[in-house]
């Protein structure tokens, strides 16, 4: 009888082990999506700022070529004339930007857009003063005033036809 006994209440502990297992809330948390792990970041080794930094705005004078960021990007110009798919883009919303030789940097014009002053100025090298924003590794430049760059040999033909 003790033997019977003894493995009644073995095979009782045997069953609520099993179903507190089954309960268990570890089992639970293991379903559950994954939290995001976070690193501390150690100062960086090569001098830059890290990629989330704001970079105080400075004054800046650069010259580029005013383009539509979705043509620059895509290489998808919707017609043949370069200059006027990039102002069709403009007028209709595209963001536009310098392309330089450092990159693309945004542009634009306070809240109020920038499309009016830059369509007739689509795809032509420009030069534009205003203030300079860096964020994540993004330039923005907030126009103050944009004027059509003359090229050398436009310049060089109107000298010679000033010493005529």
């Amino acid at each position: 009888m003790k033997i019977r006994m003894t493995s009644v209440i073995l095979s009782v502990g045997i069953l609520t082990a099993v179903s507190a297992w089954c309960v268990c809330p570890t089992r639970v948390a293991a379903q559950a999506k994954p939290a995001a792990q976070t690193k501390q970041v150690s100062k960086s080794l090569t001098g830059k700022r890290p990629a989330g930094v704001e970079r105080p705005p400075r004054e800046v004078t650069l010259t580029g070529r005013v383009v539509s960021v979705h043509a620059f990007m895509t290489g998808e110009y919707s017609s043949p004339d370069q200059a006027k798919s990039t102002g069709d883009n403009i007028r209709a919303g595209v963001p536009a930007a310098l392309e330089t030789s450092a990159g693309l940097i945004l542009l634009g014009q306070g809240t109020t857009g920038v499309g009016k002053t830059l369509i007739p100025l689509a795809f032509q090298e420009v030069e534009v003063h205003g203030k300079q924003y860096e964020k994540g590794g993004v330039k923005y430049i907030d126009i103050a005033s944009v004027e059509a760059v003359v090229a050398d040999e436009e310049e060089e033909e109107v000298e010679s036809a000033d010493d005529d």
